[in-house]
């Protein structure tokens, strides 16, 4: 009697681990949109997932309209990144995975200032007069004067063999 019951269950058996094995194996996807802060789209930012257990890195680019895919991926918790010049580079931890389903994620990338910041100095010809400019180039703005004086060298500004840098 025990061998029957044996011999009738082996088949449910084998259909079950194989159903569990193969949900298992499923590769899962992360989809997702990128915006900035004033709700306009990010196109081609890199997108970067790691799953956090192997290292293992999937990179895609995002379309014109913000959106990204990474697929297929193995089940698992993932690190995202985004990219792009022009934006804060941005970091989203914990997304996990679960076999065969998508994880859906909403990025927002904040504008970042690249501060191109330079002073300048010059000697006013016939004069000797330091003439000394900060330029903000980052914005467009140009350059404003900050001082004017007969003094060596001017903050910040060193000097090697009577040029000024």
């Amino acid at each position: 009697m025990q061998c029957k019951l044996t011999w009738r269950l082996y088949p449910a058996a084998t259909l079950c681990l194989g159903l569990c094995s193969s949900l298992l194996a499923q590769d899962s996807r992360i989809t997702g949109h990128i915006t900035d802060a004033s709700g306009a789209v990010v196109a081609a930012a890199v997108v970067t997932a790691t799953q956090v257990d192997s290292g293992s890195t999937r990179q895609v680019l995002c379309n014109a309209q913000g959106y990204f895919q990474l697929a297929p991926l193995p089940p698992g918790e993932y690190r995202i990144e985004a990219a792009k010049p022009g934006f804060k580079p941005l970091l989203q931890i914990g997304v996990e995975l679960s076999p065969g389903l998508t994880a859906t994620v909403r990025l927002q990338m904040d504008n970042a200032r690249v501060a191109e910041t330079w002073v300048l100095a010059a000697r006013k010809a016939g004069t000797g007069s330091l003439i000394t400019y900060m330029c903000d180039f980052s914005l467009g703005s140009g350059c404003e004067m900050l001082e004017t004086g007969n003094s060596g060298s001017a903050p910040g500004v060193t000097t090697a063999n009577g040029l000024l840098f």
